[in-house]
């Protein structure tokens, strides 16, 4: 008799978890990176979260807004910027994890990048960061030039 191997996954109920986010000033690159990869560095899967910012900076929310493969995951403008214009945001951070740990933007991050500040430009929301995580290491398109004027 031939056996097959199985693979067995535990399931877990996925709840919502509320995170004081009150007191967090998304100051920097850096602070926005260690933010994004504390909440998304580690999965399996890219995700992609927008962080929507006040005038001064402060979180009005943050949304997962696609969940996809080992290496893809498809985003639009409306979904990007929905929760941003219904929270009166001025601003929105971008960021999404490379399961890989090889934080190097793809061709289609870059078109995408491009594609969602044009969109912000047209909407009055800044594209202020897209921001590519691993649990160790991060990539900013702003730092690198990618955005604006670059600079942290």
């Amino acid at each position: 008799m031939n056996y097959i191997p199985v693979i067995q996954l535990k399931q877990e109920i996925v709840q919502e978890v509320p995170i004081k986010i009150d007191d967090i000033t998304m100051s920097s690159t850096s602070v926005a990176a260690d933010f994004a990869r504390e909440f998304i560095g580690g999965s399996d899967r890219e995700v992609v979260i927008v962080i929507g910012l006040s005038t001064k900076s402060k979180i009005n929310f943050i949304s997962t807004i696609a969940i996809g493969s080992l290496n893809a995951a498809t985003v639009t403008p409306r979904e990007t910027f929905k929760c941003a214009i219904i929270s009166n945001c001025a601003r929105i951070i971008i960021a999404h994890n490379h399961p890989s740990y090889d934080t190097t933007p793809s061709q289609s991050d870059i078109q995408f990048t491009k594609r969602i500040e044009e969109a912000g430009d047209l909407v009055g929301i800044e594209l202020l960061d897209h921001i590519i995580v691993s649990p160790t290491n991060y990539f900013s398109f702003r730092a690198d030039g990618y955005l604006g004027n670059g600079g942290d």
